[in-house]
């Protein structure tokens, strides 16, 4: 389970999961923003993915 934070931000909104370091994103509407949110979880766990996977094979190299 992950924690959603979002603050204002001057004109638009930012938002993060503090569980996933560096996970931040900012949208003009808490909605756009929360939008966003979810590409930038999707792209962070599919890095740390592939990241884990490719440890993984080195260490059979």
């Amino acid at each position: 389970m992950f924690t959603f934070k979002i603050e204002p931000d001057g004109d638009e909104f930012h938002t993060w999961i503090p569980e996933l370091p560096g996970c931040h994103t900012h949208g003009k509407t808490v909605a756009e923003a929360m939008e966003n949110l979810k590409d930038a979880m999707m792209l962070y766990l599919e890095v740390e993915l592939e990241q884990e996977i490719a440890e993984q094979v080195l260490e059979f190299v």
